[in-house]
């Protein structure tokens, strides 16, 4: 598969068939995002691998409560409280692993390193037939005392980047795109 094949085709996953990836497939993938592009190559990332389908609940379960008790400060969380109060809503989808990339410096920059470790772990992810999905709803809950506790992050790490991964059950549609915004800078205009 070539690399406009991957970012043309790959998909946020959000239903896993039972089929566990290997630990040698988690390893690649990993091994993948690791080739991302980092400012003045400092690779400032560490990968913390969930793969069991309890701690994965428990956690699903932690994040949501969280979620909800922010839903008063934040309207727009107010639409998500019948799913998040639902005990069969798994913010993980029931995938079969989680991957949380984590930057090991507090600099903005890491951040961005990881977003691009991300992207990179994702198209590996669709080249190999695995699915993925980055969830949003976990990266609260990730970043408490808490959560960095249950997962075993050490505390001056910063959960960025948490991907699902696993085998799709099924296909999913492409989403449309909107054209995109681009706009040429004319020298000397104001």
């Amino acid at each position: 598969m070539d690399v406009l094949e991957a970012i043309h085709g790959r998909r946020a996953v959000r239903d896993y068939a039972d089929k566990i990836p290997s630990e040698s497939v988690i390893r690649s993938l990993i091994g993948e995002a690791v080739w991302a592009p980092s400012g003045v190559n400092l690779q400032p990332w560490s990968f913390f691998v969930v793969d069991d389908r309890a701690t994965l609940a428990a956690c699903s379960t932690e994040a949501k409560a969280l979620m909800l008790g922010q839903a008063d400060v934040h309207p727009e969380l107010a639409h998500m409280r019948e799913m998040l109060t639902s005990p069969q809503f798994n913010i993980f989808y029931n995938a079969p692993v989680l991957v949380v990339i984590c930057s090991t410096t507090p600099d903005e920059m890491a951040l961005k390193d990881c977003c691009l470790a991300a992207q990179t772990l994702m198209l590996a992810a669709h080249a190999q037939g695995v699915g993925s999905c980055w969830i949003g709803f976990s990266e609260a809950w990730l970043n408490t005392p808490a959560g960095k506790a249950k997962l075993g992050i050490p505390a001056e790490f910063r959960p960025v980047a948490p991907i699902i991964i696993g085998y799709p059950k099924g296909s999913t549609p492409a989403n449309e795109r909107r054209a995109p915004d681009i706009r040429h800078v004319v020298p000397g205009a104001s």
